[in-house]
């Protein structure tokens, strides 16, 4: 290597150093720390840590809450995953075409996402209230939409559709953008409809873009915590019926003050994680196209 490629690579290091040392601070080091907790327990006000193997681990199985906790995390992957990557990509596809203020319609998409978490929850415990909720208006009914456990999950999912949408419209819009425009003339002059084009170009041109937003989207759903701490509430008795994991491990670290037995939680949403996108990746050749 020369002394002018070296200086390159020093100049490079140089300039991603601010970011990487951000990560391995105020990311890589939190998640060892985590790691560590979860095989300790904590005394003196969590002065002092003592090595107690697997026994938060035991406990965790052993911890009925906790089962409902993950199955509640599982049931809001299962339903918020499909429903917006398959939501994002059909206005994506909508929005890739040439209509009139297309560029409007693609702002108002994306709005959700510069949203405040907080006031938007705001607007939607208004919207879903009992006695004088808009939702309740305008389908006649008269539900307790945020305080009944068999209807919170749904709202929490609704919730997360429409703040997910924008980011990931603009994910899959950019895939859309990257087909090459030769395959649709070819197909044109085959005289292929559209339905034809969108099912044997578009998709498969598209699965890897629908891959990595189905990566990003299931890691962030399994990481629910905000609308339910905002929309739900703590003293809310639908609570038990919506709480993830997540939400579990505020509770334990900063409320109970157990941070040994939280830590144990996040660490089963690690590997939960770990273990869901290794699955993912294993499945990708089954219907990933890179050609």
């Amino acid at each position: 290597m020369n002394l002018n490629s070296r200086s390159k690579y020093v100049w490079a290091y140089f300039m991603i150093a601010p970011t990487l040392i951000g990560t391995l601070v105020f990311w890589g080091w939190p998640v060892v720390q985590s790691i560590l907790l979860g095989f300790q327990h904590s005394s003196n006000f969590g002065t002092v840590n003592h090595w107690v193997g697997f026994d938060n681990y035991v406990k965790l199985v052993h911890d009925q809450e906790f089962w409902q906790n993950l199955r509640n995390t599982l049931l809001y992957v299962a339903m918020f995953v499909p429903v917006t990557l398959v939501l994002s990509t059909l206005f994506a596809v909508l929005l890739n075409t040439k209509v009139k203020g297309v560029s409007l319609y693609r702002v108002i998409f994306f709005l959700p996402q510069v949203t405040m978490p907080a006031a938007a929850a705001m607007v939607w415990v208004v919207l879903f209230a009992k006695d004088f909720g808009l939702i309740n208006h305008l389908l006649g009914t008269h539900v307790a939409w945020l305080s009944n456990g068999n209807y919170a999950m749904i709202v929490l999912v609704i919730v997360g559709v429409w703040g997910a949408i924008g980011m990931n419209m603009l994910l899959v819009l950019a895939g859309l953008q990257g087909i090459p425009k030769s395959l649709y003339e070819a197909a044109d002059i085959d005289g292929a409809k559209r339905f034809n084009k969108f099912r044997f170009i578009t998709i498969p041109m598209l699965t890897p873009t629908l891959f990595f937003t189905s990566i990003i989207l299931l890691i962030g759903a399994t990481q629910i915590f905000d609308s339910i701490y905002l929309i739900i509430g703590k003293t809310n008795v639908a609570l038990p019926s919506v709480r993830s994991l997540v939400y579990a491990y505020y509770q334990n670290s900063f409320i109970y003050n157990d941070r040994n037995y939280g830590a144990s939680i996040i660490n089963v949403l690690l590997m939960i994680n770990l273990a869901l996108t290794g699955i993912q990746f294993a499945f990708q050749k089954k219907w990933v196209y890179y050609d």
